[in-house]
């Protein structure tokens, strides 16, 4: 992964000071000009494939968006919706239908074309900044320039998985004069970004996958620590990309949207969607459940709307059986919480409303992690046909230390500003000293292979 390498943090560290020097002799403008180029220097280095792919992709939204600008009708935007869920779609799901475009591609002659077919990294992230930007382009008439839209959909920081930025929230900054602050902010978003993911999202995927890929072999205490290890691994692999990347558009002087608050601290499935992949939640609400109706077609359709949303939601993550399942399990989950809230029906034990909600948050990550719905199958029937199998003093103790982890957690809101807050009280040059300090027991202690962010396949 190109952004844990010494080279881009090095490159990063000399654009971010060249950036600013332009900015002082220059102005915003030629400063927004840097941005720009420095996303299609990342984007090249990473392929220049993609670099290609996002260029020709900017081109058709601004020729999409001066459609709309020019003809305001609905029509037309749902024909440019609809065009870019179908590009996405192909891409996403080509290895499905693979077979069948080689061959029609043999039928024309064109069959060669097949091998330069390749995943377009972040695809799904700027198909949603451009359906952001176009339903702004048609509600609100506000056009963009090609070079500030360019700007938009290539931003390295949001590129790869997100968060998804609305256009709206990153032009008005870009439009602005931003400055540099925040440092000690930027400095604890690295630390945690690097801890959650070098460190904990690393050694985690080795206990889970170890579990949850021979669970004939494993006890019960273990096959339930195997998932929990996994749901862990998920919110410290992509909260801890959030984290980075956030430290690396603040650098610029961008601010980028919230996407986690203490995801397994939500005391009901609503309150898990409330903080849980945020940016998602609300690209969902609003252009898929919305537009169905939302809550304005009574309580039955609405139950109904969810269960699409989510039955989409879970589609988008994968074309299996089992994202499907994973989603349908959530959409099901909120609609009981409806039905419950509906006749006044609530627990008033925050930890207990906390603990059965993160247990069937777990039961749904099973779905998630295993590829085909034999393998979630033989992983929860493990269960019944290991039960006579003998716990370790090991195993209890992970336990004991998992559920303690759970009572302190919701102790650990707002912790890194917090932590910023106390670092403002130490003088500025101590602090690259601790910096430093950290960063170096983050390295010391990391694993030799860190994988790739698990939502950049997404």
């Amino acid at each position: 992964m190109i952004y844990f390498s010494p080279e881009f943090a090095i490159v990063l560290l000399i654009f971010v000071c060249a950036y600013w020097w332009i900015f002082r002799h220059y102005g915003v403008k030629a400063q927004n000009s840097s941005i720009l180029i420095f996303n299609y220097v990342i984007l090249i280095w990473i392929n220049p494939y993609f670099a290609l792919v996002v260029g020709l992709y900017t081109l058709v939204i601004y020729l999409f968006s001066r459609l709309l600008y020019r003809f305001d009708y609905g029509i037309i935007l749902l024909f440019c919706v609809s065009i870019l869920v179908l590009i996405l779609s192909f891409f996403k799901y080509f290895s499905s239908i693979k077979d069948s475009v080689i061959a029609i591609f043999a039928f024309v002659g064109l069959d060669f074309l097949a091998d330069f077919i390749i995943f377009p990294l972040g695809i799904s992230f700027y198909t949603f900044a451009s359906i952001t930007y176009l339903s702004e382009v048609y509600k609100n008439r506000k056009l963009e320039n090609l070079k500030d839209l360019a700007t938009y959909l290539s931003f390295f920081p949001t590129f790869i998985s997100g968060p998804i930025m609305k256009s709206s929230f990153f032009f008005t900054q870009l439009h602005e004069y931003r400055i540099f602050s925040k440092m000690e902010l930027i400095f604890v978003l690295i630390i945690f970004g690097l801890t959650k993911k070098v460190l904990f999202a690393s050694y985690l995927q080795g206990f889970s996958d170890n579990i949850l890929q021979n669970p004939a072999d494993f006890s019960v205490i273990s096959l339930l620590l195997g998932i929990y290890a996994y749901g862990l691994r998920l919110y410290c692999d992509f909260s801890g990309y959030v984290d980075l990347v956030s430290a690396f558009a603040l650098m610029l002087g961008f601010h980028l949207p919230q996407n986690f608050n203490m995801p397994y601290a939500a005391r009901n499935i609503r309150d898990f969607w409330g903080r849980w992949h945020i940016t998602l939640s609300h690209f969902i609400r609003d252009f898929i459940y919305i537009p169905l109706g939302g809550n304005k077609r009574g309580f039955f359709l609405t139950q109904v709307f969810i269960l699409i949303s989510f039955a989409i939601s879970g589609i988008w993550h994968g074309n299996s059986l089992n994202f499907l399942i994973w989603g349908l399990l959530h959409g099901v989950g909120l609609v009981v919480f409806n039905i419950f809230r509906f006749y006044k029906f609530s627990i008033s034990l925050p930890y207990l409303s906390s603990f059965l909600t993160i247990n069937f948050v777990m039961f749904a990550w099973v779905f998630f992690y295993f590829e085909s719905f034999s393998d979630a199958i033989f992983y929860l029937e493990s269960f019944y046909f290991n039960v006579a199998m003998p716990v370790s003093d090991n195993e209890v103790t992970i336990l004991l230390i998992l559920i303690l982890a759970f009572l302190l957690y919701p102790f650990l809101k707002d912790i890194e500003r917090k932590i910023s807050i106390f670092l403002t009280k130490i003088p500025f040059i101590i602090q690259p000293f601790i910096f430093s300090f950290f960063l170096i027991l983050i390295i010391g202690f990391s694993p030799s292979g860190i994988p790739n962010f698990i939502y950049a396949g997404f």
